[in-house]
């Protein structure tokens, strides 16, 4: 049995270990992109976009992961999830501001891989209303100018997974319970790691790339990248 535990965030010190050599000495977890380098005992991601991206690439047909909110549902539940449509002129208005914000417009705000036969999907993200709602928000209310909406944004939409019944994929909220707290993924691999192995979390438990950052730019290995903010943003701050 192995006697360690590495959980692997996704900042930048962590380059500089090689995690291959980690598996001589425990179980690895991570999360998020950390799937397009590295192959670790269990995946975890919270984010919509991510877990669309994780998903569509087969990972999950071969390595575990932990998902959050990924609830299968029907096929016959398709055409119901699908975006709630808008009146003309409000969408004519509303892609004019997703342009201005540098953004696609609404057409392009659904992402979806391929149904083939498969009999169950998993719906995330949001709708054009809500679409509509928070890009008003963050314009009228926070004032942000368009390279800030355009970040914030960016990983808006509304997600179709169609899931084979081998996807070695589990709900997040489903393995705590319904206690999911709304953590982003870091911290949630630390709880998924620990609880899925009291044995050894009671011994010890190491983190990689936790680098909590106060200040400066984003610091993250895969800043920009797909699914991630670019270099030039304002640092992601730890509070979640």
């Amino acid at each position: 049995m192995k006697k360690n535990l590495f959980i692997i965030g996704n900042g930048e010190s962590r380059k500089y270990h090689e995690l291959d050599h980690l598996n001589l000495y425990g179980k690895i977890y991570g999360c998020n992109a950390l799937y397009r380098d590295f192959t670790p005992d269990g995946l975890i991601s919270c984010d919509w976009k991510m877990q669309h991206e994780i998903h569509s690439s087969g990972y999950c047909s071969k390595n575990k992961c932990y998902f959050k909110s990924w609830k299968r549902l029907p096929s016959d539940f398709y055409d119901m999830m699908m975006m709630t449509s808008l009146a003309e002129d409000v969408t004519k208005d509303l892609n004019v501001q997703l342009k201005e914000a540098g953004l696609p417009t609404l057409e392009h705000f659904v992402y979806e891989n391929e149904r083939g036969n498969k009999k169950e999907c998993v719906v995330q993200g949001i709708n054009a209303e809500q679409v509509a709602y928070v890009l008003q928000k963050l314009i009228q209310e926070y004032k942000m100018d368009s390279f800030d909406v355009k970040e914030k944004l960016g990983n808006a939409g509304l997600f179709i997974n169609w899931v084979e019944e081998k996807d070695k994929i589990e709900d997040i909220d489903q393995f705590f319970d319904g206690e999911h707290k709304g953590w982003a993924s870091g911290p949630t691999a630390v709880r998924v790691a620990i609880e899925e192995n009291p044995g050894i979390a009671s011994s010890n438990v190491f983190m990689l790339g936790f680098d909590m950052k106060t200040g400066g730019k984003v610091n993250n290995i895969y800043k920009d990248t797909d699914c991630y903010i670019s270099k030039d943003c304002k640092y992601v701050g730890s509070s979640n």
